[in-house]
């Protein structure tokens, strides 16, 4: 099939066919958390990046906040020889994410990652709570996941139980309700979503920075209208802190 190759760069920063290409968005979006993390801490900030691809997240951060010290978790040799590419300083391979913990140890990160992992797990009330476990306090935790209306979310489930998925696919589906009810128990500072409309190549107004602005706009008090969004957890820096509701 023919593909049309990039030629712009997404928000100044990786190769993309728009100048504010949506899909790109999602890591763009972490920046400001991390910036004022770096602000914090300095370039000492220790970054898990679980499931990095090709290290966008890093590029991003390297490029609109600053430099900090990166580790990632990925199985795939190309994604892991695009991750040194990208000067992460540590790389854990072979962990399978649906049946083992990560070999690292607690409150060992400031910031962890998971962008778009999640609905990949069967596994993922305990995956979720072995990334809080190796977050240190005060720590935050961002974790992005695609978002549905309660009804095809509703009709993503039963088709999930009635034949399962294929290899990569999605086993959790959710809806803002769902979303909400599955982070009930963690301290959720912020849930926010980005990306209203997106076709990446095929749709010009990507060009345009208002349109950005608008989908962020939309998606900071709607979530639930955007196709994906980002859910912040700040690990209290005391252990009983109380939990904030998203």
């Amino acid at each position: 099939m023919f593909r049309l190759a990039p030629t712009q760069l997404a928000f100044g920063v990786v190769p993309a066919h728009r100048r504010f290409e949506l899909y790109q968005a999602r890591y763009v979006e972490l920046v400001p958390v991390v910036a004022k993390a770096l602000a914090e801490k300095g370039a000492g900030l220790e970054v898990l990046d679980i499931g990095p691809g090709t290290g966008d997240a890093k590029k991003f951060v390297d490029a609109l906040a600053g430099k900090a010290r990166w580790t990632a978790v990925e199985v795939s040799p190309p994604y892991i020889e695009a991750c040194r590419a990208a000067g992460y300083e540590r790389i854990v391979d072979g962990v399978d994410l649906e049946r083992q913990p990560l070999p690292l140890p607690d409150a060992s990160y400031d910031v962890v990652i998971a962008s778009h992992v999640l609905e990949h797990l069967e596994n993922a009330p305990e995956a979720l709570k072995d990334w809080v476990r190796v977050l240190r306090p005060g720590g935050h935790l961002l974790v992005g996941v695609p978002m549905h209306f309660g009804w095809l979310a509703a009709l993503a489930r039963l088709r999930y139980r009635l034949v399962g998925r294929r290899p990569r696919q999605h086993c959790l589906f959710f809806s803002m309700r769902t979303l909400r009810a599955f982070f009930r128990e963690l301290p959720v500072r912020r849930i926010w979503g980005f990306r209203v409309v997106s076709a990446r190549r095929w749709l010009p107004l990507e060009d345009a920075e208002w349109f950005y602005r608008a989908s962020r706009w939309v998606g900071a008090r709607w979530p639930h209208l955007t196709g994906e969004v980002i859910v912040h957890v700040e690990k209290p820096a005391v252990a009983d802190a109380p939990v904030t509701e998203p």
